[in-house]
């Protein structure tokens, strides 16, 4: 069942169990409404921590718009930099352009302090936008082994990929 933001509504009136939510978001959402609520981290039962801010491309537009996809990168790079070190301003002009769907103004500040503490937009060691290469061997290495990666036919994968070459830091330096 997809819930979309109606979520915690079909959680408090019995018509789910469960939910999976973005925590920066949903999770600060209920926080601010008082809501009580249990949550886990899936690292907690063997699931490996993955990135959760992805930028995808092919790499054929890749091949043939190297600068506007370098300018791209820089542009999105420079844009969570200014999320992190003028939060209140980023947040303020994240609400002016979205008033009809950003009516929360607490809720986009607090969610945002919450992506900058948990280190979302920039990494501690102070990186941002880099794959980290363990980070996605990981995941990789456990989507194989559970069986969640299908060829072109449905069927699981019988030889592991080689992750490395599902992601490039190359447009950050």
């Amino acid at each position: 069942m997809t819930l979309g933001t109606s979520a915690y509504e079909a959680l408090a009136n019995g018509a789910v169990d469960f939910t999976l939510e973005v925590s920066t978001w949903e999770g600060v959402e209920a926080e601010l409404k008082g809501l009580k609520q249990r949550s886990f981290r899936y690292a907690d039962y063997g699931v490996p921590d993955e990135h959760t801010t992805l930028i995808v491309s092919s790499n054929a537009f890749l091949s043939a718009n190297p600068k506007a996809a370098a300018a791209f990168v820089e542009a999105t790079r420079a844009g969570y930099a200014f999320a992190v070190d003028h939060a209140k301003e980023a947040g303020d002009l994240l609400i002016a352009a979205n008033k009809d769907t950003l009516a929360n103004p607490a809720l986009v500040h607090t969610s945002l302090k919450a992506l900058n503490e948990g280190h979302f937009l920039k990494s501690a060691a102070g990186a941002i936008g880099t794959m980290d290469k363990a980070k996605m061997e990981a995941m990789g290495s456990y989507l194989f082994a559970s069986g969640i990666l299908l060829d072109g036919e449905g069927k699981p994968l019988k030889e592991k990929p080689d992750f490395s070459a599902y992601f490039s830091n190359d447009l950050l330096a």
